[in-house]
């Protein structure tokens, strides 16, 4: 939760940092060290405005004592240092007049516990984040500025025996808002050194994902936990093929600490999902989702929250051996926002190499607007060119659980990407 370098081209952000990175691990990986330094990029060159450096070790202490067993037990921890060569006039000023100075180096630090032994595993992450320039929030509208440190704490509990699994993530976040340089304009996602994905499901359907949460790293609070279950086959309820059981679900909140009004928040964000995935036969396969959601508009600083209910059938028909028809038909019920939606997506693929595509979102409960796409894409072995035409609604656009605003659009794009 220190440093997260990422890059995503359909996301525009990139904060890969040019420099150095020097990796030492024993013959059997019990001690692992990292050091690394260099500028991080915002666009698309490296800013010299801001300097990184940091280092992180993990140790897995039971070998030490020389004893074969199948506990494992591992203690890490980072340490990171933000240098900032400049700061804005008008950063400078408003710190001035609050009575201090923006410090020119921000030390942060972390440490690790993982634990596990046969399907169990236990991780835990305490994070202490550096002395920096601080936005308070306070009512009516009102700024506050000063220097303010952060802090975050993660749990994360799994256990898997035979066909069951599941996973309980507990995270909480206070003032972990890591700008790559400080600045009085509105935050970019670009600016970002620490990226940090929204503790719920990454939603993929296109429905599922229109009101997507996305993180308040000033302070929130809460909880993801997922149940997975695998009907084998010749089962009553596994069949020939199979099947598989997916239920989750998340409860976030926003800190007091963090929000205007002090005395009481509510609810920021809840989900629940349950998929259930199908194989009839060796041509068809089909997935049946639910996601029942509700979000705070103002991030659990009022008692009101936007709700929608998504359903959605996924279906896979092998036509052949490299020919296969994948559609989805989708259906969003809410009474706020823009109420109902329905959408719809047939994928023709000719393995390995086309693959093309027509999907349209309509929101038939307020605007009456469609939104279509129709695409094709060419790969072949590392070169992989797309080409879609269409029209995008405004909104927030996620990958991996980090996003950014997009405007409306109408328009062509023409992509190639050739990894070596």
């Amino acid at each position: 939760m220190l440093l997260r370098t990422w890059e995503d081209r359909e996301l525009g952000l990139n904060n890969a940092l040019t420099g150095g990175r020097l990796a030492f691990h024993t013959a059997n990986r019990g001690l692992s060290l990292k050091v690394l330094g260099g500028l991080p990029k915002y666009g698309l060159w490296p800013t010299t405005r801001t300097a990184v450096a940091g280092a992180d070790m993990s140790l897995d202490l039971l070998p030490l004592f020389g004893k074969e067993s199948d506990h494992s037990l591992v203690v890490e921890g980072s340490v990171l240092d933000k240098f900032t060569r400049e700061v804005e006039d008008n950063i400078a000023f408003l710190a001035s007049t609050a009575g201090f100075s923006v410090p020119s180096s921000v030390l942060s630090w972390s440490g690790r516990l993982q634990y596990s032994v046969g399907g169990f595993s236990l991780k835990g992450e305490y994070v202490g984040k550096g002395t920096d320039f601080y936005t308070e929030h306070l009512r009516h509208s009102r700024e506050a500025f000063r220097l303010k440190g952060g802090n975050a704490q993660l749990v994360e509990l799994n256990y898997a025996a035979g066909s069951f699994s599941g996973t309980v993530t507990f995270r909480r976040l206070e003032n972990m808002t890591d700008r790559i340089f400080l600045t009085a304009s509105s935050p970019s996602p670009a600016n970002t050194l620490n990226y940090l994905p929204s503790l719920c499901m990454q939603q993929t359907y296109m429905l599922a994902g229109l009101n997507p949460y996305v993180t308040y790293a000033d302070g929130e609070a809460g909880f993801q936990g997922d149940l997975y279950y695998t009907f084998r086959r010749g089962t009553a309820l596994g069949g020939k093929y199979g099947m598989k059981l997916h239920v989750g679900g998340s409860w976030i909140e926003a800190l007091p600490v963090a929000l205007p009004d002090r005395e009481t928040h509510w609810l920021a964000y809840r989900d629940i999902n349950i998929d259930l995935e199908r194989t009839w036969s060796r041509k068809l396969k089909t997935i049946l989702f639910v996601s029942i959601q509700e979000n705070s508009p103002t991030h659990g600083n009022g008692k009101r929250t936007d709700a929608q209910n998504v359903f959605v059938l996924d279906a896979l028909y092998r036509i052949s051996t490299t020919v296969s028809l994948r559609t989805e038909l989708q259906y969003l019920y809410s009474q706020e926002l823009t109420r109902d939606w329905m959408a719809g997506l047939v994928e023709l693929s000719f393995a390995p190499h086309w693959s093309i595509s027509a999907s349209d979102m309509y929101n038939h409960g307020s605007t009456g607007v469609h939104y279509y796409n129709f695409g094709a894409s060419y790969s072949w072995n590392a070169l992989n060119v797309s080409l879609n035409a269409g029209r995008t609604r405004e909104g927030m656009v996620c990958s991996g659980g980090v996003c950014r605003w997009q405007p409306a659009f109408k328009g062509v794009s023409l992509r190639a990407q050739w990894s070596f």
